[in-house]
């Protein structure tokens, strides 16, 4: 493993000689704009959510046993030219037998738009098709819109994970996820599991700015990498576009919230999700 002591994020993860990462594990909180979204889009670019910015104040070595080394690191995120929308205290936990556990301890400013989402992203080399995850699925499930899905253990390849709007947006996250793994064909990926309350799961060859700047589906250009998304949760997804505003109970508007997800490198055949 290694840490970009910049930005805090994990920024490596080396697993039988093979790079498992391609980009750093960084927070975020922008989703492209769903249909539904298309009134709150608006506020929340004034908010600075579509550009958010990461400042990492500390970053240190903060705890050593016989089994553990714990990283600690101290972040806020803020749109240009804007007062932090949020700090969060960082806590990467690396365990001897494998396996390192990322936890957050979030605070938002109040009297701002709910947030779109909140979890980190990153990105897994080519190659990295296969997926297997335990939440509700095979379609897409939010807060409030999974009562069409069904909890289960669902597999299939990332490149068929996606939901082809006409208008590219956010699509196909899986709400109450408890596991999942991404990998390649030879079954050699990562492992995601929860470590506290259940999260949301999503992973495609596309970035949520690739689906928030292209007009149309037939534009859009996967990527090679496979893009990953662990989210503590989304805002919902509503009928705003033509109904009402979202219900207040499906509207992410916590003004503090912990987020923990353990991450370990595997191969499928060697991990048992349900004893991990």
């Amino acid at each position: 493993y290694t840490i970009d002591r910049a930005r805090g994020p994990i920024a490596g993860i080396l697993d039988q000689g093979k790079q498992l990462l391609c980009s750093p594990m960084t927070p975020t909180i922008w989703r492209a704009p769903t249909d539904n979204d298309r009134r709150i889009k608006l506020e929340w670019a004034q908010a600075g959510y579509k550009n958010e910015q990461i400042k990492c104040y500390s970053c240190a070595l903060s705890e050593v046993t016989d089994t553990t080394a714990t990283v600690k690191a101290s972040i806020s995120m803020g749109g240009y030219m804007k007062a932090p929308f949020l700090h969060a205290e960082v806590l990467y936990t690396f365990y001897a037998r494998g396996g390192v556990v990322l936890s957050y301890d979030v605070k938002v400013q109040s009297g701002l738009p709910n947030l779109p989402r909140f979890g980190v992203m990153f990105t897994m080399p080519e190659g990295s098709e296969r997926l297997r995850y335990f939440g509700h699925g095979p379609i897409e499930s939010y807060i409030d819109k999974r009562l069409a899905s069904r909890l289960g253990v669902f597999e299939t390849l990332v490149s068929d994970h996606f939901e082809h709007y006409v208008r590219p947006q956010e699509n196909m996250a899986h709400a109450d996820t408890q596991w999942a793994f991404v990998s390649n064909l030879s079954a050699h990926g990562l492992f995601f599991a929860k470590t506290e309350e259940d999260f949301s799961f999503n992973c495609s060859h596309y970035t949520p700015m690739q689906l928030t700047e292209t007009r149309h589906d037939y534009e859009l250009i996967p990527m090679k990498d496979t893009v990953v998304h662990l989210d503590a949760r989304h805002n919902g997804i509503g009928s705003n576009s033509c109904g009402p505003t979202l219900h207040p109970d499906y509207q992410f508007n916590a003004t503090a919230f912990r987020f923990s997800v353990r991450i370990l490198p595997a191969f499928v055949n060697n991990v048992d999700p349900f004893e991990e």
